[in-house]
């Protein structure tokens, strides 16, 4: 899919001009502010060369969403093949978060990627959105100390026996007990890891371009990035550079099948998910891990932040500045933006990319929309209730 005409290359991005004024009016929603940026936005349309193997159409990617629609074995829906292919003139889809094995559930009815059945149904949702001319990364996800046995029928685990925080949790129509995690035992992280392995050569065979390891929101990378879940005395604990290890290890084990430039990887430096606390040093790691990352030739590096107009003291100020100070490679924004927000930053080189997430589920056509500054229909639970 490389292709170096006409679009920017890398963090190689032209000078953009800077002196545009960015429009708002009044009547659409777009990620939490109110605004049809309707001049100064042609930025968000260019083509954008991740590296020699992919280019992609414009700098707008689908957020990953969780849609929790996964039937029988945990496998896509029909409606999935439709959600996704509809929204193919995105520059990069990337899927709703799935399973990397059947271990690791802790939400209703989300997705898998580990058997062959699961394989398959992915298969329909790629070869619909390569029809449309679209390019596609699968999501792929070990929640860690967040799965349940009222899903797996076996304990969690974590990288400590650390319990999260609280007694219970809400998941969709069940509330469920929280159940103390299993510290993970070195073999343990080994079939973990060959597990992400598997879950990559899986998602190839599916037909996807590439994976983004979900790294975000207190799931297992971050676990054992934050020093409030990883009390480990061994090699995957204590100083930031064994507490990034897990992470860098997930890395090269799906890097082994799709090479790195087909790899993204999503990080939530601020502690605000999946009930995870900050620590002093916890940002240590996360430098550590992305100083390692910008030599690793990676797709891009995703920032997992509902709100990044949000400023933490302990980052210093936003979250994707944090990142930006850190990693020299490709930065794809996430949280509270709309299309003038977005462009402003990719503007000022803050972030290369944009994934939007509730508005691109309320509308299919959102990059149509946003081109040509139509209104948006707004998000609300009965949109997410549409969904098939």
């Amino acid at each position: 899919m490389a292709n170096s005409t006409g679009g920017s290359t890398g963090r190689a991005n032209r000078p953009l001009d800077r002196s545009s004024h960015w429009s708002v009016a009044a009547g659409a929603q777009q990620g939490g502010r109110q605004s049809t940026a309707v001049t100064g936005i042609d930025v968000l349309f260019e083509p954008f060369t991740l590296n020699d193997q992919i280019t992609m159409r414009n700098r707008i990617a689908l957020s990953p969403c969780t849609r929790n629609r996964a039937e029988n074995e945990l496998e896509p829906t029909a409606g999935a093949v439709a959600y996704y292919a509809s929204r193919a003139d995105a520059g990069l889809l990337v899927t709703e978060a799935t399973l990397i094995n059947e271990n690791c559930q802790g939400y209703i009815d989300t997705p898998g990627i580990w058997s062959e059945a699961q394989v398959k149904a992915w298969a329909w949702v790629t070869d619909a959105v390569h029809d449309r001319g679209g390019q596609i990364f699968s999501q792929i996800w070990h929640v860690g100390r967040l799965s349940h046995p009222h899903f797996t029928g076996v304990r969690p685990i974590g990288p400590s026996k650390v319990p999260t925080r609280g007694k219970r949790r809400q998941v969709g129509v069940l509330n469920l007990y929280h159940v103390w995690p299993r510290a993970m035992s070195e073999t343990d992280i080994r079939q973990v890891l060959d597990d992400y392995r598997r879950a990559a050569r899986n998602a190839k065979a599916a037909g996807f371009d590439g994976v983004e390891i979900h790294g975000a929101n207190g799931y297992l990378p971050d676990q054992f990035l934050r020093q409030c879940t990883n009390k480990r005395t061994d090699a995957y604990g204590g100083s930031p550079q064994n507490r990034a290890r897990f992470a860098l290890e997930a890395v090269d084990a799906v890097a082994s099948v799709f090479g790195p430039e087909r790899v993204g990887l999503r990080l939530s430096p601020a502690a605000y998910f999946g009930l995870m606390t900050y620590e002093p040093g916890d940002n240590d790691g996360y430098i550590h891990l992305m100083e390692q990352l910008n030599s690793a030739g990676l797709a891009y590096l995703h920032v997992g932040i509902v709100d990044d107009f949000v400023e933490y003291d302990y980052l210093d100020g936003r979250t994707s500045a944090f990142m930006r100070r850190h990693y020299d490679g490709v930065l794809m924004g996430n949280g509270g933006y709309d299309a003038a927000t977005a462009a402003a930053e990719i503007s000022r080189g803050g972030i290369d990319l944009i994934s939007f997430g509730r508005p691109f589920i309320a509308n299919a056509d959102l990059v149509k929309r946003l081109r040509h500054g139509e209104p948006l229909r707004p998000y609300s639970r009965a949109v997410l209730d549409e969904l098939r």
